[in-house]
């Protein structure tokens, strides 16, 4: 049988080491929380957009791709571990249980998301930048 202590002391390792796993550099939705403009495309991606990511962790993408001229807008909620921020969209004029789950880098004041093209061409890479 083992001792109280020793539950306690193992319980208390285990949250130190889960502490210290953790990516305390990685910023909350309060920091991360702006505007940001769409930098730069590569492959067929939009070609005006921007993102809105507010404190409480919820994002909305509005976009216009050369083919269309109506603006697309994606809303829902994004969170940033470390150097990735993921994002789960809800196309504004799709079902509520239609979800994208995109990802990409996070770079500070700007960030990237990362997603395949829809016609088998190389992946389309969008970067956003802070204003």
């Amino acid at each position: 049988m083992r001792h109280p202590v020793h539950a306690r002391r193992a319980l208390f390792l285990a949250l130190a080491l889960a502490a210290a796993c953790s990516d305390s550099t990685a910023p909350t939705p309060v920091e991360a929380a702006g505007t940001y403009s769409l930098d730069a495309v590569t492959g067929r991606g939009p070609v005006t957009g921007s993102f809105i990511l507010t404190a409480d962790g919820r994002a909305e993408r509005r976009v216009r791709y050369a083919t269309d001229p109506t603006e697309t807008v994606f809303i829902g909620s994004f969170t940033i571990d470390g150097a990735t921020i993921a994002f789960n969209l809800v196309p504004g004029d799709m079902p509520a249980a239609f979800v994208w789950p995109v990802s990409g880098q996070w770079l500070g004041s700007q960030f990237t998301i990362r997603y395949p093209d829809p016609v088998d061409g190389p992946d389309i890479v969008e970067r956003y930048r802070r204003f």
